[in-house]
């Protein structure tokens, strides 16, 4: 490990990463498949988006949101495109200035 400051004194830190030992195998594009999933939970008549989830079906992405978030009426899970925003997330504790 190696500690440098440069004229600005930015401290950084450099580590030797020991090389990898053993060879990587590669997969076939079927091996791993993973997906974008909006899961929905139902509560009365309404359906309510509880998150995003990265999951290989939408089965997965399901039940993973029932261990975060418990049981509920009804599920539901949407596919996302990957290439596609996140999704909005207010933060109620932030509060717009007011002037």
């Amino acid at each position: 490990m190696e500690l440098n400051v440069d004229e600005n004194q930015s401290a950084f830190v450099s580590m030797d990463v020991p090389a990898q030992k053993g060879q990587a195998e590669s997969c076939g594009e079927d091996a791993i498949s993973l997906r974008r999933w909006l899961v929905s939970f139902a509560s009365g008549q309404g359906w309510y988006a509880v998150g995003e989830y990265v999951a290989p079906d939408a089965q997965a992405a399901i039940d993973r949101a029932i261990e975060v978030f418990g049981e509920a009426a009804g599920y539901r899970a949407e596919e996302i495109p990957w290439d596609a925003a996140p999704l909005v997330r207010p933060n109620p504790l932030i509060r717009p200035e007011r002037r």
